[in-house]
C-alpha cells in the first residue's frame, strides 16, 4: 500500500501530489490520502482515470481515502480499519 499524507499543505500541492501518486498505482497495489478535507477535483480526476476509490471522514474532520485499480480489493473493509468504524 502507498501512503500520502498531505494534512496541512496548502493548494495546490495535495492535489499535484497526489496525481502523482496515483500515476504510481499498478494493478496489485492501492494509494492511502490523509487529507484535512473532502478532495473533490481529485476525486473526479481518479474516476476519469478509472480508478475505484473510498473514503470516510474522522471524527476530527479528517479523511482516509483509498485508491486502487483493483476491483478484488475491499476498500470498506480497510476503510474500517483506518476510520474506526
Amino acid at each position: 500500500m502507498l501512503h500520502l499524507d498531505v494534512r496541512g499543505l496548502n493548494h495546490p500541492e495535495p492535489l499535484e501530489r497526489s496525481v502523482g501518486m496515483m500515476k504510481r498505482l499498478s494493478d496489485t497495489n492501492c494509494l492511502h490520502l490523509h487529507i484535512h478535507r473532502y478532495p473533490k477535483p481529485l476525486l473526479m480526476i481518479a474516476q476519469k482515470q478509472g480508478l475505484l476509490f473510498d473514503g470516510c471522514e474522522t471524527p476530527a474532520g479528517e479523511w482516509h481515502i483509498l485508491f486502487t485499480r483493483n476491483p478484488s480489493l475491499d476498500l470498506k473493509t480497510m476503510l474500517q480499519e483506518l476510520c474506526d468504524v
